[in-house]
């Protein structure tokens, strides 16, 4: 059955297969995060969902870092006979690195399905197979329109909302966050606390700048005084247009400032340490998301290497096991590898980078060609394919064997 008549259409399970209640839903912002917030919402006082982290920016820099990294590198399959390691064109090269399915790049495919991730805690892609098993495309599908639930047979299955279609385990591609939870349910009052100090500031400079206080007389108003003074008040001093603006105060009455101005408040660093504390939760230097002004080029190729070890490298491993489980012939899954191009992300400065090939070529490692492509992916030339070592280098025997015989 087509994907289209598949999301549309799909007939309902058999009564074998009926299943069970709803279990969790990650349109319903996983569940008990939203549960807790139709009660209240954090103790920030702000509804955080994964539709409203977004609006955080440190939040949808560190996302944005992470799928836009994940889906610039190249992925290439690969036969694997012992040792011996050889790039090969494999069917689902042109699905995983072009077009997995009509109408969609693999880069906006990545970019969408590593972004539910973090986001819901899930992301999915719908596989569409011919008669043979084999791999056609592969559909994204939005993590928010998918239920998770549990057959009458134990197994996991996961329910699309809009179409109530059931998928199985098999029929779905899936990257998952950490356990498979979502990093915006559980970091939630960090964010909370971050739009705090963002609201807050913006209440603050759209007041003109000035903070709440009380006018004071010993003087009984009537309700229309009362009502008259509240709205003059209102209208020259408060809001941008009333910055700078001197107020006079008739009949004895005074003015005492009762509200926390931002430098008490310790506004800046408040947002500062929220903004490190959520770049932390996602594995994100903030210098890799313009948070840190202060750190220098050795620094920042220090924390790109960083981020890529231990950030990127682990998702990377988890997308490469997934390919193999569900997009792999079984026959295939132990000589056939898919593997992200991470090196991009490890380069040094062209300069290191010089040395270290001219190393490499010196000692017979590699050829000028092979370190043609590794650099900067130039094209071959005649006779480059040739090792060399240097002349003066000989085995220890050797060595051992003249001193022997003098």
């Amino acid at each position: 059955m087509g994907i289209v008549a598949r999301l549309i259409g799909r007939a309902a399970p058999p009564e074998t297969q009926a299943p069970k209640p709803e279990a969790r839903s990650y349109g319903n912002a996983l569940g008990a995060a939203r549960a807790q917030t139709m009660f209240g919402g954090t103790s920030g006082g702000n509804i955080v969902t994964p539709e409203t982290a977004l609006a955080s920016t440190t939040v949808r820099a560190c996302i944005q870092k992470i799928a836009h990294t994940v889906a610039s590198l190249d992925v290439d399959m690969f036969s694997v006979e012992g040792t011996r390691q050889t790039k090969i064109q494999h069917p689902l090269s042109r699905l995983l690195k072009v077009q997995p399915a009509k109408g969609m790049t693999a880069f906006d495919l990545w970019e969408k399905i590593i972004s539910d991730a973090y986001l819901y805690g899930k992301g999915f892609a719908l596989i569409e197979r011919d008669n043979n098993a084999n791999v056609l495309s592969l559909k994204y599908v939005d993590a928010a329109e998918m239920n998770e639930t549990e057959l009458a047979n134990g197994e996991p299955a996961w329910i699309h909302a809009e179409s109530d279609n059931v998928f199985v385990d098999d029929e779905l591609f899936m990257v998952c966050g950490f356990r498979g939870m979502s990093l915006i349910e559980q970091h939630r009052e960090s964010i909370s606390l971050e739009r705090a100090a963002e609201n807050f500031g913006s209440t603050f400079f759209g007041s003109g700048g000035n903070v709440s206080g009380i006018i004071q007389t010993d003087h009984a108003l009537t309700d229309e005084q009362f009502d008259r003074l509240t709205a003059s008040w209102a209208s020259r001093y408060h809001g941008p247009k009333g910055q700078h603006r001197t107020a006079i105060l008739e009949h004895g009455m005074k003015y005492e400032r009762i509200g926390t101005a931002p430098e008490s408040a310790q506004f800046i660093q408040t947002r500062k340490f929220q903004a490190e504390m959520i770049c932390s939760a996602f594995g994100v230097s903030p210098a890799l998301i313009g948070l840190d002004s202060s750190v220098t080029y050795n620094n920042v190729e220090q924390q790109s290497i960083f981020f890529a070890q231990y950030t990127v490298a682990p998702l990377l491993r988890r997308i490469q096991q997934q390919i193999a489980v569900k997009l792999l012939l079984e026959r295939e899954q132990s000589t056939v590898e898919a593997r992200f191009n991470i090196a991009s992300l490890l380069r040094a400065d062209a300069k290191t980078r010089g040395e270290y090939f001219t190393a490499l070529i010196r000692d017979g490692v590699v050829s000028i060609n092979e370190a043609r492509e590794a650099l900067e992916n130039l094209n071959p030339v005649e006779g480059g394919d040739t090792h060399f070592v240097p002349l003066n280098l000989g085995p220890l025997t050797s060595q051992t064997q003249a001193t022997t015989n003098d």
